[in-house]
């Protein structure tokens, strides 16, 4: 639960949402108008098929558009998609840095913890705590 609370911020806080929401009513909506002028794809299903491959580079050729219009909804999708990719990365990648942020957090206040009661440790537990210490990198 907390992961997904890190992941939501992080989409929050660089407005990621508005991007994929807005790439998905393009894409549905370039979808809509792109059979109305390709008569090389007739159908909604195949207008989102054609765009997928498109976007995603993989470009089958079952489905290509000639028309003007065809055409530049096409680039339009594909450089959306091109960002989204992008976007994507740089969310997940920052998602990531969150997490181990906050594990390092974690571990560092609990060592502190064990710091501030020192005397109180047993042998077996300052030998743990050297050991964590040690694992962390903190002492070079």
């Amino acid at each position: 639960m907390k992961r997904l609370h890190v992941l939501w911020n992080i989409i929050r806080v660089t407005s990621a949402d508005v991007v994929f929401y807005g790439f998905l009513a393009v894409y549905v909506g370039a979808a809509v108008v792109l059979p109305l002028f390709e008569p090389g794809i007739p159908r909604f299903g195949d207008a989102l098929w054609y765009l997928f491959v498109s976007f995603t580079t993989i470009g089958f050729g079952d489905f290509v558009a000639v028309t003007f219009v065809g055409r530049l909804l096409t680039v339009l999708v594909s450089l959306y998609g091109i960002l989204v990719v992008a976007l994507t990365t740089g969310v997940i990648v920052g998602f990531y840095n969150q997490l181990i942020r906050a594990r390092t957090r974690g571990t560092l206040q609990s060592i502190v913890r064990e710091l501030e009661h020192l005397p109180e440790l047993s042998r077996e537990q300052l030998i743990d705590l050297s050991r964590r210490v040690r694992e962390r990198h903190l002492l070079d």
